[in-house]
């Protein structure tokens, strides 16, 4: 889980009305298909990357799947943590194919493969 990807988006917190700090983060997997609160997650922090990865459990288990969100963290680490997709909507996340840490292709889900010429054998 623990790779030099840049971040998908920036963490986005909100305060209580005590004052306190909450990260809010997304509460679907970064493929879409997985409530975390459901599957299950591991969300961790990198103080050296400034960064939290938030991990699919059941995406985890697929080998070829890019299974987890990195999203740049702000200021002091929040005693609290929230699930909600609400902040995230607009985020296109930048899919990377474990394999060979290649984009995956729009088209056919083959990983930077150049186009075929035709007439060649």
């Amino acid at each position: 889980m623990f790779d030099d990807r840049p971040p998908d988006a920036t963490v986005h917190y909100r305060h209580t009305n005590a004052g306190v700090r909450v990260a809010v983060l997304p509460a679907t997997c970064k493929v879409g298909i997985h409530s975390l609160h459901a599957v299950g997650y591991k969300a961790r922090v990198d103080q050296v990357d400034g960064v939290v990865r938030i991990s699919c459990d059941s995406c985890a288990e697929a080998p070829d799947v890019d299974h987890f969100w990195v999203l740049r963290t702000t200021g002091a680490i929040p005693d609290l943590a929230e699930l909600d997709d609400e902040p995230y909507r607009h985020i296109v996340p930048l899919m990377i194919d474990p394999r060979g840490r290649r984009f995956p292709s729009p088209v056919d889900g083959a990983a930077n493969v150049p186009p075929r010429r035709s007439g060649s054998s």
